[in-house]
């Protein structure tokens, strides 16, 4: 079964809106560029050399992957995971930043930075920032049509990626177009999605789905893949820095401690939980339950329908929420779920103003004005909504039903969209 395709909503529909939407689309992404642009300059204009005012380097986190990058490019890897060592090699490059930002990623992801090492700073960040940014559009492309690639292509959480040279498009690009590309290409979707494992807590989910799909080939070449990468790391950077992420392992949220991140810019459950006061025991345990929901969700979505836009974004969603640990720039996965919805039908009364909340979250989080964690509330929220739109599909016994009924008398039968279905009122 699948989701409404794109551009599937009648004819009249579309062109009766084409003309109004492309001119707001226009004026709309003017608006939004230039206030980019805007941000921007400001930030150069108050920048002391190559550290803010608030003591943040030139390009925030990308300041600790050129870094790691250029430990393993002059052999020494494993300093990477020593956090007095790696924020001395920031300080000296970033005189008078006050950031600390330690190195939780496998070396896997360390051996993709190293040639990036061999660039200056800012040539560094250019390549690696927009290069992502291609692959980024080219998936955008294959989500959603012309009319709504604006709202994706200038999301507020990939100009944060942008501005702090985060990794978040590279997370999205593996998992989305790793999705996509399992009907038609499942090796190659496989491998993309093993290459998830540069950021392991973001593909736990991954097997799961690909079982509940029934994507064998694709999880053979997800394991192929995510194996190899860390095969390569370990014969290109010895076996030290293993050892090094392996024990950081043991106490993943150390970071939080280790980290001069506000707490309020990790949008978990656990986060969310403690910031009402809770201990950590109660936080873990709302973890484990959401998570659990969230993987269930996501399990049963890919049990029901076969749409790589749906699927894509049911693993997205309830990614975000199994993991403890996230930043703000890993809400580019929500992206996802908000082009399914944008290109699909409507679900629900509410569903736009949904998708416009987790469109500017990364924007509330970024400047913190509340107490209280609010991230996790809008990941469970689309999730919700996709598994409502899907529960809302034609059983197969359904449709076996109505093919049986159209053989008796003559007709042939035509499988229905969930669109089509909503607009003939089929779901009230």
């Amino acid at each position: 079964m699948h989701w409404a395709a794109p551009g599937s909503a009648p004819a009249a529909r579309r062109a009766g809106s084409a003309a109004g939407g492309s001119r707001i689309a226009a004026i709309a992404s003017l608006a939004i560029l230039a206030l980019y642009v805007l941000f921007a300059c400001f930030v150069a204009i108050n920048m002391h050399g190559r550290v803010d005012p608030a003591g943040a380097p030139l390009f925030y986190d990308f300041s600790t992957f050129y870094q790691a990058g250029a430990f393993a490019r002059s052999g020494h890897p494993a300093l990477a995971y020593h956090d007095s060592a790696l924020f001395a090699a920031v300080g000296a490059s970033f005189p008078g930043t006050t950031v600390r930002l330690p190195w939780y990623y496998p070396p896997s992801f360390q051996l993709l930075l190293m040639p990036l090492a061999a660039l200056p700073y800012v040539g560094a960040w250019l390549v690696w920032t927009f290069g992502l940014y291609g692959l980024y559009a080219l998936l955008v492309a294959r989500l959603v049509g012309p009319g709504h690639r604006w709202l994706l292509l200038l999301a507020p959480v990939v100009a944060f990626n942008i501005l702090v040279g985060q990794n978040g498009m590279l997370s999205t690009v593996l998992m989305g177009g790793g999705v996509l590309l399992l009907a038609d290409r499942p090796v190659a979707g496989g491998v993309l999605l093993g290459l998830l494992s540069y950021k392991p807590h973001f593909a736990l989910l991954v097997p799961l789905a690909l079982m509940a799909g029934r994507e064998w080939r694709a999880l053979v070449f997800a394991a192929a893949s995510a194996s190899a990468s860390a095969l390569l790391a370990l014969i290109a950077l010895g076996v030290d820095p293993w050892l090094d992420f392996l024990q950081r392992t043991v106490r993943p949220l150390a970071i939080l401690d280790s980290s001069s991140s506000s707490l309020h810019k990790f949008p978990s459950t656990m986060l969310m939980v403690k910031s009402f006061g809770a201990s950590n025991e109660i936080g873990w345990a709302c973890q484990g339950v959401v998570a659990a929901v969230a993987a269930g969700a996501a399990i049963w979505v890919w049990c029901r329908i076969e749409d790589g836009r749906v699927r894509g974004a049911a693993l997205a969603a309830a990614t975000l929420l199994v993991t403890p640990y996230l930043g703000i720039y890993d809400l580019t996965l929500l992206t996802l779920p908000i082009a399914a919805l944008l290109q699909g039908p409507r679900i629900a009364r509410g569903q736009d103003a949904l998708v416009l909340a987790a469109w500017v979250l990364p924007i509330v989080l970024a400047f913190d004005p509340w107490p209280i964690q609010i991230g996790p509330v809008l990941p469970a929220a689309l999730l919700g909504l996709l598994v409502w739109g899907v529960s809302r599909l034609p059983t197969a016994s359904g449709q076996s039903d109505s093919a049986a009924q159209a053989s008796h008398s003559g007709a042939t039968p035509v499988p229905e969209s969930l669109e089509g279905a909503l607009e003939r009122g089929a779901f009230g």
